[in-house]
C-alpha cells in the first residue's frame, strides 16, 4: 500500500521577515498598556437596579482616544463584581525613546456610568504618569464616594519588535 504525502501551500506573504524592528541602536521601544483587572459598584445607578459601566482612555495631546468595551457596556448590579479571566486591554501603544533617556506618557483614564435618558456621566477621572520603563504597578480608579471602584494593571515593558 503506497502512502500518499500532501505538500503544503506556502502561507507566507512574499519578502516576510520575522527580524526585529530596525530602530537603531541609539534607541529602545516600549510597549505601554492598561488592563482592566476587575470593577466593583456598591450601589443602584439607575431605576433598573443596574449600571452600566464603560472606561474611556485619552493618549498624549488627545490624539489618540480609546474605548472599553468598545460596544455596549459592562452591566454590574449592586455589590457585584466583574472581574476578567483574561486580560482586558483598555490602552495600549507602543513608544520609541532614545537610549538613557528618561521620558513619560501621560494617559486620562475615566470611568463612566451610562444613562439612557441622560449624559452618561463621569463617576471617576484620573491621570496617569507611566515612566518608561516601570515595574508592573496595580491602581485603583475610584469615585469620590468610594463606592465604584475599578482595579487597573499598568506596565511598560521593553519590547524587540
Amino acid at each position: 500500500m503506497a502512502r500518499y504525502y500532501r505538500k503544503g501551500k506556502k502561507t507566507h506573504a512574499k519578502d516576510e521577515s520575522f527580524e526585529q524592528d530596525n530602530v537603531g541602536e541609539e534607541k529602545e521601544r516600549f510597549q505601554v498598556s492598561i488592563d482592566l483587572i476587575s470593577l466593583k459598584t456598591l450601589t443602584d445607578e439607575d431605576i433598573g437596579f443596574t449600571g452600566e459601566f464603560y472606561l474611556k482612555a485619552d493618549g498624549p495631546d488627545n490624539v489618540f482616544k480609546s474605548r472599553y468595551p468598545h460596544a455596549g457596556e459592562i452591566k454590574l448590579a449592586k455589590n457585584q463584581t466583574f472581574t476578567s479571566k483574561a486580560d482586558m486591554n483598555v490602552w495600549s501603544q507602543f513608544e520609541t525613546v532614545r537610549r538613557g533617556e528618561e521620558s513619560d506618557v501621560k494617559i486620562k483614564i475615566e470611568l463612566r456610568e451610562k444613562d439612557p435618558l441622560r449624559k452618561d456621566e463621569v463617576i471617576a477621572e484620573e491621570t496617569y504618569s507611566i515612566s518608561l520603563p516601570q515595574k508592573t504597578k496595580y491602581v485603583v480608579l475610584q469615585d469620590k464616594d468610594e463606592q465604584t471602584k475599578a482595579k487597573l494593571r499598568i506596565q511598560s515593558t521593553r519590547t524587540r519588535y
